[in-house]
């Protein structure tokens, strides 16, 4: 069976073709070929622009593909012709999007007020309110053109995939990925920090803010699973790992992972510790946290990879950066 993967050669991507590998399928990764290519053998790179219709449907008929696997759907303004090209060869549709649709991720960039929601979110739980996240938002991810996190909204992109009766659509919502290969490099600060050793300075606003991860491999295998599933049509799930920390327990747990004795303390924001930017900008009375039980119950899903495993990992890749 062949799969197709948009934006496929990226920190994601390269690892849901891994996962699709080792199942036996053979991923197609379709990418504008800007950036060097890394994928498994047996994938199958072809290069191709996601705003341009016409050579979706090329690709996906020279390989038959069925399902189509979306990671860098932003907004409509980069995924209308995705969805054109989805509506001429029908099949499956998955796309990537993110726990900024829930109601506590306008609080916590202090666009509106709701009532703070301390239970992690459930895929029907209240959305948020008001559209278009980053438009003047200067803290956002890099490396991306300005026009397309102007129109970004995952919300929109939801609405108009599941809507659309020419496909079948599943939508996974993830938390913050991390891993080898994360160039937003989220745990950096702590892995860096616990290296230094010493005293950490940890802010005490941010110190105890609950937050969901998710490990890249374990994300990418829950994107697979679901994207094959034919119960899964038609379905949005939580992804990210069982467990939540805060960032005091995640540099405590990387400490105990690198075997390095660590104190922290909290300190008031005119120290200026740890996260203090995180705290500065954002207003960290508002979870950011997933239940991801639905998509285990109904679907089986477990993570492949041990916790231990994925923190080492994460540990080389960041010591290494």
């Amino acid at each position: 069976m062949t799969i197709a993967i948009l934006g496929g050669t990226g920190f994601i991507g390269t690892a849901i073709a891994e996962r699709a590998v080792l199942r036996g399928l053979v991923p197609v990764a379709v990418a504008r070929g800007e950036e060097p290519v890394n994928l498994p053998m047996g994938a199958i790179f072809e290069r191709g622009d996601r705003l341009d219709s016409a050579r979706l449907v090329e690709i996906f008929r020279a390989h038959q593909i069925e399902t189509v696997i979306d990671i860098f759907c932003l907004g409509m303004l980069n995924t209308r012709a995705v969805f054109e090209a989805m509506g001429e060869i029908g099949g499956r549709y998955l796309m990537l999007s993110s726990v900024d649709v829930y109601s506590n991720y306008g609080g916590l960039l202090r666009k509106e007020s709701p009532p703070v929601q301390a239970a992690p979110a459930k895929e029907d739980d209240k959305l948020r309110d008001f559209r278009f996240p980053y438009r003047g938002n200067p803290h956002r991810p890099k490396a991306v053109p300005a026009e397309m996190f102007e129109d970004y909204d995952k919300i929109i992109l939801e609405e108009a995939a599941l809507a659309d009766s020419r496909f079948a659509t599943t939508v996974i919502r993830s938390p913050m990925i991390f891993g080898p290969g994360d160039k937003q490099h989220r745990f950096g600060w702590a892995i860096k920090a616990v290296r230094a050793g010493g005293l950490l300075k940890l802010d005490q606003r941010a110190a105890n803010w609950p937050n969901s991860y998710g490990y890249v491999a374990d994300v990418a295998e829950a994107m697979l699973m679901a994207a094959l599933d034919p119960r899964a049509a038609g379905r949005t799930y939580n992804v990210g790992q069982a467990h939540i920390r805060t960032p005091l327990e995640w540099l405590l747990s990387f400490a105990a992972v690198m075997n390095i004795s660590t104190e922290v303390e909290t300190v008031p924001p005119e120290q200026k510790g740890l996260q203090f930017e995180r705290a500065e900008a954002t207003d960290l009375r508002y979870p950011l946290t997933l239940d991801t039980s639905r998509i285990r119950r109904e679907l089986g899903f477990v993570e492949p990879t041990p916790e231990i495993e994925a923190l080492r990992a994460t540990i080389a890749y960041e010591s290494a950066a």
